[in-house]
């Protein structure tokens, strides 16, 4: 296996020989390269925080040009009492105290729903976490005094929104991790195609079994190339790697004629 391995990133010209393996040896090979590529991924994905201070800036900044209301949030009663209001910022909504049974809710946007002893967070019309006041170490504020730039208002408006945006971090960071990872592998897949047709044009003699074999080796090189394009965070390797896997593919098969013609 360290070997079929070894060829399959290093030297395409040996792949031909591995044109006997069974489906479930070619499976094991791809899933290891397709582990390869996204544990990367999975570690850049799971450490990153999907949102940074910017994030509560933007609904402080909503607030402010809302301007004056009633809102108020008493920290020892971890209650929230007031006027019900909507704020609609950039690429989010603000839904406090709502009245309405059903919330109505952003479509493409996160939504944050504060409610009077809890708050939710929902991507769309998908409920994403739930935090209870209790749970959250912040001061007391007055959104009246924020809309105002009353500076501890402000600090513990923000800290209170950190927190809960915190609380979906995980869903976001899984969300953003089986996005890329759905990707990875549709693009393999798309290696794989125009691999299978490059060697048609290249040998069409070969049996359509083992050319689909070759073709599903020659991808793996493409896998490699994403690991290094996430390790580096450099997303331009991406596009570079995708052309490997016909460059590779044009050796293998080109190697396999001048097998042929020998015997």
């Amino acid at each position: 296996m360290i070997e079929r391995i070894k060829d399959c990133i290093c030297h395409p010209r040996s792949i031909g020989k591995y044109h006997k393996d069974k489906a479930g040896i070619v499976i094991l090979t791809i899933v290891l390269f397709f582990v390869l590529a996204i544990s990367v991924q999975a570690v850049r994905c799971f450490t990153e925080n999907p949102f940074d201070e910017y994030s509560s800036l933007a609904v402080t900044s909503a607030i402010i040009q809302h301007g004056d209301n009633t809102v108020v949030y008493d920290a020892k009663e971890n209650k929230l009492t007031g006027e019900s209001i909507l704020v609609d910022g950039s690429g989010f909504k603000l839904i406090i105290l709502p009245t309405e049974e059903k919330i109505s809710v952003g479509r493409d946007s996160i939504n944050i729903v504060l409610k009077e002893e809890e708050a939710y967070i929902y991507y769309g019309i998908t409920k994403v976490s739930k935090i209870a006041y209790k749970d959250i170490r912040m001061g007391g504020f007055h959104l009246g005094a924020v809309a105002m730039n009353s500076p501890s208002d402000t600090y513990n408006f923000r800290g209170f929104i950190d927190q809960i945006l915190d609380s979906s971090k995980v869903y976001f960071q899984a969300s953003t991790f089986v996005r890329g990872a759905l990707m990875t592998f549709v693009y393999y897949i798309i290696c794989v195609f125009f691999c299978y047709i490059l060697s048609i044009s290249i040998n069409p003699t070969i049996d359509r079994r083992v050319r689909a074999k070759l073709s599903f080796y020659d991808g793996c090189v493409f896998l490699v190339g994403s690991f290094f394009s996430y390790l580096f965070n450099v997303s331009i390797i991406v596009y570079f790697a995708l052309a490997l896997p016909l460059v590779y593919a044009l050796i293998t098969f080109r190697h396999i004629i001048k097998v042929v013609i020998r015997r």
